[in-house]
């Protein structure tokens, strides 16, 4: 009996047809008429405006972007001009330093060579001096020397000589 309930219900309910998922009727239409207003609406007032935001957005970014690789070559552009003037003049003071060394050297070598000179003079004639006084006080001795062994010899001897 049961199964015979259960047999007599599946067959009621296999005639029986399941409602459509989507009732086509004039809603339809009012629904589409109120997607076409929101697409119009929406894409006036939030597409247009957001896409016209990102396509400046984009193009400031692309500009700033155009204008930071020209700065950075302006700027390695003018360092590497600092760089070469710096290098001509860091060649320059080494010239100029090379110069002044030898200038100085020679200067140096001036005034060696003077000095040497008025000691060589002075030496010359501290030389004289000494030659003449040795020869004067040679002199003397020798005058001296005579008297002097005259008395030598005559208290030695005991008379006069």
């Amino acid at each position: 009996m049961i199964l015979q309930a259960l047999m007599l219900a599946i067959r009621e309910g296999a005639e029986e047809k399941a409602p459509p998922v989507i009732d086509i009727d004039g809603t339809v239409l009012v629904q589409f008429a109120i997607f076409v207003a929101m697409f119009i609406v929406l894409r006036q007032f939030l597409f247009k405006p957001y896409m016209k935001m990102r396509d400046d957005r984009a193009h400031r970014i692309s500009s700033a972007e155009a204008t930071a690789d020209e700065t950075q070559k302006r700027a390695a552009a003018i360092e590497k001009q600092v760089k070469e003037k710096m290098d001509k003049a860091r060649q320059s003071a080494d010239d100029e330093r090379l110069k002044l060394q030898h200038e100085g050297r020679q200067r140096e070598e001036e005034l060696l060579a003077a000095a040497r000179e008025r000691a060589q003079g002075r030496i010359r004639a501290t030389r004289e001096q000494v030659a003449a006084q040795v020869s004067q006080a040679q002199t003397e001795l020798a005058q001296r020397a005579e008297v002097l062994s005259k008395v030598l010899a005559t208290k030695l001897l005991g008379r006069e000589v």
